[in-house]
Protein backbone atom coordinates (compact mmCIF):
# COMPACT_ATOMS: atom_id res chain seq x y z
CA UNK A 1 0.00 0.00 0.00
CA UNK A 2 1.02 3.13 -0.96
CA UNK A 3 0.98 6.48 1.54
CA UNK A 4 0.75 9.53 0.21
CA UNK A 5 1.42 13.31 2.00
CA UNK A 6 0.38 16.18 1.69
CA UNK A 7 2.71 19.30 1.04
CA UNK A 8 1.35 20.45 4.35
CA UNK A 9 2.03 17.10 6.07
CA UNK A 10 5.68 17.24 4.53
CA UNK A 11 6.16 20.47 5.36
CA UNK A 12 5.92 20.14 8.86
CA UNK A 13 7.68 17.18 8.77
CA UNK A 14 10.43 19.28 7.49
CA UNK A 15 9.63 21.58 10.30
CA UNK A 16 9.78 18.81 13.03
CA UNK A 17 12.87 18.04 11.81
CA UNK A 18 15.05 21.20 11.52
CA UNK A 19 13.58 21.93 15.71
CA UNK A 20 14.69 18.65 16.58
CA UNK A 21 18.43 19.22 14.61
CA UNK A 22 18.45 22.52 16.03
CA UNK A 23 17.67 20.82 19.68
CA UNK A 24 20.71 18.72 19.51
CA UNK A 25 23.18 21.24 18.01
CA UNK A 26 22.48 23.57 21.07
CA UNK A 27 21.53 20.69 23.82
CA UNK A 28 23.35 17.53 22.81
CA UNK A 29 19.74 15.47 22.27
CA UNK A 30 15.72 16.23 22.78
CA UNK A 31 14.90 18.11 25.93
CA UNK A 32 11.56 18.50 27.63
CA UNK A 33 10.85 21.39 30.71
CA UNK A 34 13.49 21.78 33.16
CA UNK A 35 15.71 19.08 31.83
CA UNK A 36 16.69 21.62 29.24
CA UNK A 37 18.91 22.93 32.43
CA UNK A 38 20.80 20.55 33.11
CA UNK A 39 21.52 19.22 29.78
CA UNK A 40 22.43 22.27 27.95
CA UNK A 41 26.20 22.90 28.84
CA UNK A 42 26.49 25.71 31.27
CA UNK A 43 30.23 27.46 30.74
CA UNK A 44 30.72 29.02 33.86
CA UNK A 45 29.65 25.92 35.60
CA UNK A 46 32.50 23.86 33.60
CA UNK A 47 34.96 26.05 34.68
CA UNK A 48 34.46 26.03 38.20
CA UNK A 49 34.14 22.50 38.16
CA UNK A 50 38.13 22.48 36.74
CA UNK A 51 39.10 25.46 39.10
CA UNK A 52 37.91 23.45 42.43
CA UNK A 53 39.52 20.48 41.28
CA UNK A 54 42.69 21.88 40.21
CA UNK A 55 45.26 20.52 43.12
CA UNK A 56 48.63 21.38 40.90
CA UNK A 57 51.41 22.20 43.07
CA UNK A 58 52.26 25.14 41.29
CA UNK A 59 49.02 27.17 42.83
CA UNK A 60 49.37 29.09 45.84
CA UNK A 61 48.61 27.42 49.32
CA UNK A 62 47.42 24.17 50.07
CA UNK A 63 44.51 22.00 48.04
CA UNK A 64 41.67 20.71 50.19
CA UNK A 65 39.09 18.45 48.75
CA UNK A 66 35.47 20.34 48.00
CA UNK A 67 32.97 19.77 50.87
CA UNK A 68 30.52 21.03 48.54
CA UNK A 69 28.25 23.99 48.87
CA UNK A 70 24.92 23.09 50.57
CA UNK A 71 23.73 25.77 52.84
CA UNK A 72 23.28 26.21 56.39
CA UNK A 73 20.12 27.42 57.87
CA UNK A 74 20.12 31.88 58.47
CA UNK A 75 21.98 33.75 61.02
CA UNK A 76 21.92 33.26 64.13
CA UNK A 77 22.76 29.28 63.99
CA UNK A 78 21.47 27.58 67.04
CA UNK A 79 24.31 24.99 66.63
CA UNK A 80 27.81 26.45 64.32
CA UNK A 81 29.47 24.32 62.34
CA UNK A 82 32.28 22.68 63.51
CA UNK A 83 36.12 21.91 62.41
CA UNK A 84 36.88 18.52 61.47
CA UNK A 85 39.44 16.30 63.25
CA UNK A 86 42.76 16.44 61.05
CA UNK A 87 42.41 14.27 58.04
CA UNK A 88 38.80 13.85 58.16
CA UNK A 89 36.75 15.52 55.26
CA UNK A 90 32.70 15.41 54.97
CA UNK A 91 30.38 17.93 54.46
CA UNK A 92 29.52 18.61 58.33
CA UNK A 93 32.54 19.92 59.29
CA UNK A 94 35.03 22.67 57.59
CA UNK A 95 38.07 20.92 56.65
CA UNK A 96 40.26 23.59 56.64
CA UNK A 97 40.79 26.82 59.00
CA UNK A 98 39.53 28.85 57.55
CA UNK A 99 37.02 26.57 55.89
CA UNK A 100 37.43 26.37 52.01
CA UNK A 101 34.43 24.81 51.00
CA UNK A 102 31.77 23.37 52.98
CA UNK A 103 28.42 24.98 54.76
CA UNK A 104 27.94 28.43 53.96
CA UNK A 105 25.42 30.81 55.33
CA UNK A 106 23.08 31.70 52.77
CA UNK A 107 22.60 34.88 51.04
CA UNK A 108 21.03 37.62 54.10
CA UNK A 109 21.10 41.36 54.20
CA UNK A 110 21.26 43.31 56.82
CA UNK A 111 22.51 40.77 59.56
CA UNK A 112 22.85 41.98 63.23
CA UNK A 113 26.05 39.61 64.14
CA UNK A 114 26.87 40.89 67.59
CA UNK A 115 25.85 43.77 69.63
CA UNK A 116 27.23 46.49 67.75
CA UNK A 117 27.67 45.01 64.16
CA UNK A 118 25.39 44.76 61.24
CA UNK A 119 26.56 42.95 57.77
CA UNK A 120 25.39 41.28 54.00
CA UNK A 121 26.43 37.84 54.02
CA UNK A 122 28.55 36.86 52.37
CA UNK A 123 30.18 39.94 53.51
CA UNK A 124 31.18 42.48 50.19
CA UNK A 125 34.63 42.30 49.81
CA UNK A 126 36.45 44.80 51.94
CA UNK A 127 38.51 45.23 55.30
CA UNK A 128 36.37 44.98 58.58
CA UNK A 129 38.04 45.31 61.49
CA UNK A 130 35.54 42.67 63.51
CA UNK A 131 35.04 39.12 63.64
CA UNK A 132 32.71 37.81 60.83
CA UNK A 133 31.01 34.04 61.55
CA UNK A 134 33.02 31.42 60.05
CA UNK A 135 30.21 29.84 58.15
CA UNK A 136 29.76 33.08 56.05
CA UNK A 137 33.41 32.33 54.43
CA UNK A 138 32.20 29.18 51.93
CA UNK A 139 30.00 31.77 50.81
CA UNK A 140 32.60 34.67 49.97
CA UNK A 141 34.08 32.03 48.27
CA UNK A 142 31.67 30.84 46.11
CA UNK A 143 31.16 34.18 45.08
CA UNK A 144 34.52 34.48 43.60
CA UNK A 145 36.48 35.79 46.69
CA UNK A 146 39.46 35.34 49.10
CA UNK A 147 39.80 35.41 52.91
CA UNK A 148 42.27 36.98 54.78
CA UNK A 149 42.30 36.47 58.54
CA UNK A 150 44.41 37.12 61.13
CA UNK A 151 44.51 36.30 64.78
CA UNK A 152 47.12 38.77 66.53
CA UNK A 153 48.68 38.89 70.07
CA UNK A 154 51.75 40.36 69.81
CA UNK A 155 52.69 43.89 68.13
CA UNK A 156 54.82 42.21 66.22
CA UNK A 157 51.76 40.40 64.79
CA UNK A 158 49.65 43.66 64.30
CA UNK A 159 52.59 45.03 62.53
CA UNK A 160 52.13 42.51 60.04
CA UNK A 161 48.11 42.45 59.96
CA UNK A 162 48.74 46.38 58.73
CA UNK A 163 51.20 45.00 56.08
CA UNK A 164 48.06 42.82 54.97
CA UNK A 165 45.88 45.89 55.18
CA UNK A 166 47.91 47.46 52.62
CA UNK A 167 48.19 44.43 50.48
CA UNK A 168 44.42 44.06 50.55
CA UNK A 169 43.72 47.90 49.72
CA UNK A 170 46.02 47.15 47.20
CA UNK A 171 44.09 44.31 45.64
CA UNK A 172 40.57 45.73 46.28
CA UNK A 173 41.17 49.13 44.00
CA UNK A 174 42.65 46.46 41.65
CA UNK A 175 39.07 44.88 41.36
CA UNK A 176 39.78 41.86 43.62
CA UNK A 177 37.35 40.30 45.72
CA UNK A 178 38.92 39.98 49.20
CA UNK A 179 37.41 39.91 52.40
CA UNK A 180 39.92 41.37 55.28
CA UNK A 181 38.61 40.20 59.09
CA UNK A 182 40.03 39.52 62.59
CA UNK A 183 39.59 35.60 63.55
CA UNK A 184 39.62 34.16 66.61
CA UNK A 185 39.44 30.63 65.18
CA UNK A 186 42.88 31.25 64.24
CA UNK A 187 46.03 29.91 66.46
CA UNK A 188 47.71 32.83 68.16
CA UNK A 189 49.77 35.45 65.40
CA UNK A 190 48.71 33.65 62.61
CA UNK A 191 47.95 35.29 59.50
CA UNK A 192 45.56 32.74 56.81
CA UNK A 193 44.58 33.33 53.28
CA UNK A 194 41.56 30.93 51.99
CA UNK A 195 39.57 30.76 49.07
CA UNK A 196 37.80 27.78 47.20
CA UNK A 197 39.78 24.47 47.59
CA UNK A 198 42.72 26.75 48.49
CA UNK A 199 44.45 27.62 51.88
CA UNK A 200 47.69 29.13 53.00
CA UNK A 201 47.82 29.34 57.01
CA UNK A 202 51.02 31.08 58.40
CA UNK A 203 52.55 32.66 61.36
CA UNK A 204 52.81 35.87 61.21
CA UNK A 205 56.72 36.07 61.48
CA UNK A 206 56.62 33.91 58.29
CA UNK A 207 54.51 36.65 56.49
CA UNK A 208 55.55 38.41 52.93
CA UNK A 209 53.30 40.81 51.31
CA UNK A 210 54.73 38.71 48.53
CA UNK A 211 53.14 35.87 49.36
CA UNK A 212 49.69 37.57 49.77
CA UNK A 213 49.65 39.44 46.95
CA UNK A 214 50.17 36.40 45.18
CA UNK A 215 47.44 34.16 46.49
CA UNK A 216 44.97 37.04 45.69
CA UNK A 217 46.33 37.43 42.49
CA UNK A 218 45.71 33.94 41.79
CA UNK A 219 42.41 32.84 43.36
CA UNK A 220 40.38 35.55 42.98
CA UNK A 221 37.99 34.69 40.66
CA UNK A 222 39.67 31.34 40.02
CA UNK A 223 36.53 29.91 41.09
CA UNK A 224 33.31 31.92 40.11
CA UNK A 225 30.72 29.54 39.21
CA UNK A 226 28.14 32.68 39.66
CA UNK A 227 29.60 35.14 37.24
CA UNK A 228 30.55 37.56 39.90
CA UNK A 229 33.97 38.17 37.56
CA UNK A 230 32.49 37.89 34.02
CA UNK A 231 29.59 40.72 34.68
CA UNK A 232 31.74 43.81 34.83
CA UNK A 233 33.79 43.20 37.99
CA UNK A 234 37.94 43.53 37.05
CA UNK A 235 40.52 40.86 37.21
CA UNK A 236 43.90 41.54 37.96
Amino acid sequence: MRIRLSTGTLALAALFLFFAALNVVLYGGFVHGEDAVNIVSNPLANEASRAEHDDREGLPGTFVPNQGRKHTPGWPLAERVPFCDDGVVHEQCYASNPPTSGLPLPVQRNVRIDAEHVIDIPPNPGIYDFEIPRETIPHIQEHAGVFLGYNCQTPACMDVARRARGIVEQELSLGARVVMAPSGDLPDDTIALAAWTRVDSMPAADYTDERARAFIKAHSCRFDPEGFCSNGVSVN
